[in-house]
């Protein structure tokens, strides 16, 4: 039994690698696109969020098709072949950034590869539920979630940080050997999680994109989670927005004049407001107030911390003032809405429900990105933040659905 919980805990541990290096490698890419898009490549501010968010459009069309593969084949051939696929795509990243092809079309195809190989995260979560017992997959999951925290902390600030010291290509390669490391300890230390018999036999038989749409049209009917999930959308829509903006309003005249350096270290601050939330605030704050009323408070701090960044022009306190505003807002509401549309499904469509609700996530995106690239270019530099703020107080209003009676947790 010791050997058997000693082989399960280090195998927990190459998934947290797994995962960390993966969410690692996209976070060092968060402050190097647009600035080196703009300065480099010579992209409007549409292209460029486009380029940001053609990594997520990917996942949003690809990830089905991967869970099915996993469901096949295994969740390890899964997570070596995306692994291997990652490697690839920062290779061809960073020969782009280090100046070897200053292609624009080279930026969107690694882009698109990434995306397309973005299949480890849900393989890992499937791994990690396979080999836990009802007990532990809370615990294990939390490895997961800590992952995506710490990769989102050290990601931008490793990037930005190796950018402006070495150059552009480093920080790039750095996470192509990561991910490197990441494949070679998933061959040799990882068992296949998902035994023989229950895997699906019917191949494709039954993977029908039809019958995807229908289901996801049904989640969004549903009558007590439906317009919790075009929340969801809203909120990540929203603060998607400033993924390709921030960084060219932080270093632009009208800013800041930030170097990328100095960027890096805004997003680790932005990280860290939302590990602290989510990793320390809510457990207290759920046993003292409504879960409802949480996630309306985080809705309206989050929209006044988007409003106020393009205010904060030439005051690096009010600008941090902003983002802890902005992180706090987030680090409530995304959370409560994710416990909400839990607590309101079904055992039976609970899983379906939540894949749904990140399937669309994803979607969110690579349309928040795209919008405020747009918005940007066409009206100026505080249309992201301001847009995004509107959409905010709108999703407050939605959320005010919650105070009707039925959604009492507590009945």
């Amino acid at each position: 039994m010791a050997k058997e919980n000693a082989d399960r805990s280090k195998r927990i541990f190459v998934i947290f690698l797994v995962v960390f290096i993966d969410l690692l490698g996209f976070g060092i890419i968060i402050p190097l696109l647009p600035t080196f898009s703009q300065n480099v490549l010579n992209m409007s501010e549409t292209t460029i969020g486009l380029a940001a968010g053609i990594f997520s459009l990917m996942q949003f069309v690809f990830s089905p098709l991967w869970g099915r593969l996993s469901d096949i084949y295994g969740r390890k051939p899964i997570i070596v072949f995306s692994l291997a696929g990652n490697v690839l795509s920062y290779i061809a990243l960073g020969l782009v950034f280090s100046g070897v092809f200053k292609s624009v079309a080279v930026l969107f195809i690694a882009r698109a590869m990434a995306g397309f190989f973005s299949a480890n995260i849900g393989a890992a979560m499937a791994y990690i539920s396979d080999i836990t017992d009802k007990k532990d997959r809370s615990k294990g999951m939390g490895i997961i979630g800590a992952s995506f925290g710490l990769g989102f902390v050290f990601g931008p600030f490793l990037g930005g940080v190796l950018a402006q010291r070495f150059s552009y290509g480093v920080p790039v390669f750095l996470s192509a050997f990561l991910s490197l490391v990441s494949l070679i300890l998933a061959m040799i230390i990882l068992k296949e999680s998902l035994p023989y018999e229950l895997r699906k036999k019917s191949g494709f038989g039954n993977f029908n994109i039809v019958a995807g749409l229908n289901k996801m049209k049904h989640a969004l009917q549903h009558p007590n989670v439906g317009f919790l999930i075009v929340l969801f959308f809203i909120i990540t829509f929203s603060v998607a927005n400033i993924y390709s903006t921030f960084q060219l309003y932080a270093e632009s005249s009208s800013g800041f004049s930030f170097n990328i350096e100095q960027i890096s270290y805004v997003f680790a601050y932005m990280g860290l407001i939302g590990a602290v939330v989510q990793g320390w605030a809510i457990r207290p704050l759920v046993k003292v107030f409504d879960e409802r009323k949480l996630l309306i408070w985080g809705n309206v701090i989050m929209a006044i911390g988007l409003g106020a960044i393009p205010f904060s022009h030439h005051s690096i306190p009010l600008l941090l003032l902003s983002l802890l505003l902005l992180g706090v807002g987030n680090g409530l509401n995304q959370p409560m809405t994710l416990s909400l549309v839990s607590k309101f499904t079904g055992p039976d469509e609970q899983g379906g429900i939540l894949g749904i609700n990140q399937s669309l996530s994803s979607l969110a995106r690579f349309f928040g990105p795209a919008w405020g690239g747009l918005v940007y270019e066409r009206i100026g530099f505080a249309a992201p933040f301001l847009t995004g703020a509107i959409f905010m107080i709108g999703g407050t209003f939605l959320s005010f659905k919650l105070l009707h009676d039925k959604f009492n947790v507590k009945n």
